[in-house]
């Protein structure tokens, strides 16, 4: 079980690796009064965490709720 655990985080770690070199460009990035040009790809992964880390939140918040 552990060659298949290694095997897929490998294989993940090469998607990840392919989606950031395809995604080297940058983009200009707007909120309220601040403008600021970043790479797609951290765009993307900020986006990626802050969404996991709301979700989580939401989640134990809920979890207490029904506790």
């Amino acid at each position: 079980m552990n060659y298949v655990t290694g095997i897929l985080g490998i294989i993940l770690l090469v998607i990840v690796i392919v989606f950031s070199i395809q995604n080297l460009g940058s983009v200009e990035v707007s909120f309220l009064v601040w403008t600021m040009t970043i790479p797609k790809i951290i765009l993307i992964l900020g986006t990626y965490i802050m969404g996991m880390l709301s979700g989580w939140g939401i989640v134990e918040l809920i979890k207490r709720r029904l506790t």
